[in-house]
């Protein structure tokens, strides 16, 4: 008589290898779906979208385990990968398809490429580090599953180079305090957000001493509501310096406005609730320069929080027709804790 007639199918038997590794799926999916970055910061935005390659090679590895149970596998064959990945991919595109009915969100294919790239990535990993898969190569078998790490890494590593670039913006954001902002640098690019206006880099016009021989940013201002140029995050403690100081070059025959914008991480979305300083721009040179304590008592009902600067915005209203301006660096001067002893200040 067989001995195991009477016992339930292998995979029955195996439900507790199945359940921890299905849940961490769950989980995995669960954490995709209603985790959201806190806030809208360049390095949270980098992390999250990136975030797909590691998240859904830990579900290929989970998704390995399931189906290793399911098949009895005691050691991991070739097949076992093979279904692995392409439920992963699956679990992917229908990852991406629910997200078309979540308010604010919507499918991406380049998200689902990252996905099944991290689940082929770490799926590599683990059969290169399974001596078991490549005997049929015989004596090339450890050459070939080298190779296949190998390649395995690399290529998750370049998934994952845009973290040290993230690092290397944000040294280069603290390492250039008290400057602000420099619209001609490199570092600067992923904190600038244009609306309805268009930025290049240019020679300095003749005039500019300040500026001769270098570059400096043409700010078009289009025919359009609010065209400006924001700056998001930058340095956000303003609070040891006095002045806060920025240089505009205009050909234009007429003076024209244009309006500074300062918001704290404590902003409400009331106008009122925010710096808003204007200022006319006339032909030549124009050195603008804003005591701080100005800036923190542009709220109403409060004090602005100069330790906690988010973003600062340099626009026009409502142009008439298209301008151009040469902007150069922002940056704060003064010495240290003026501000306590300003006028206005708590």
């Amino acid at each position: 008589m067989d001995e195991d007639a009477d016992m339930p199918p292998r995979p029955l038997r195996d439900w507790r290898h199945q359940a921890l590794p299905a849940l961490g799926i769950v989980a995995l999916m669960l954490f995709l779906a209603l985790v959201r970055p806190p806030g809208d910061a360049y390095g949270w935005r980098t992390l999250f979208e990136i975030g797909h390659v590691p998240l859904f090679g830990v579900a290929g590895l989970l998704m390995l385990r399931i189906v290793r149970a399911r098949r009895g596998s005691a050691v991991a064959t070739p097949p076992d990968f093979l279904i692995a990945l392409l439920a992963t991919a699956i679990l992917s595109l229908a990852a991406e398809a629910f997200q078309v009915f979540q308010p604010g969100r919507d499918a991406n294919v380049g998200d689902a490429g990252k996905n099944l790239l991290g689940a082929v990535c770490f799926l590599a990993i683990a059969a290169a580090v399974h001596p078991g898969l490549w005997q049929r190569l015989g004596k090339d078998g450890p050459t070939a599953a080298r190779m296949v790490l190998v390649a395995a890494a690399l290529t998750l590593a370049l998934a994952l180079a845009p973290v040290l670039g993230v690092a290397w913006h944000y040294a280069q954001r603290a390492a250039a305090f008290p400057l602000l902002a420099d619209f001609t640098a490199s570092w600067q690019r992923p904190f600038l957000s244009l609306g309805r206006s268009e930025l290049e880099s240019v020679r300095a016009p003749d005039g500019w001493d300040e500026m001769a021989g270098r570059e400096v940013s043409r700010l078009t201002f289009l025919d359009a509501p609010w065209p400006g140029v924001t700056v998001r995050e930058p340095w956000p403690d303003w609070s040891a310096y006095a002045t806060l100081r920025f240089q505009v070059w205009s050909e234009l025959e007429q003076p024209v406005e244009i309006v500074l914008r300062v918001d704290d991480t404590h902003r409400e979305r009331d106008h009122a609730d925010r710096f808003n300083g204007s200022f006319i721009v006339v032909p030549g040179l124009n050195d603008f320069s804003i005591p701080l304590h100005t800036v923190a008592d542009g709220p109403r009902a409060r004090r602005l929080d100069l330790a906690d600067i988010s973003q600062f915005i340099l626009f026009s209203r409502r142009p008439g027709e298209p301008f151009a301006l040469y902007f150069g660096p922002v940056w704060l001067e003064g010495e240290p804790n003026r501000i306590a002893d300003a006028p206005g200040s708590d």
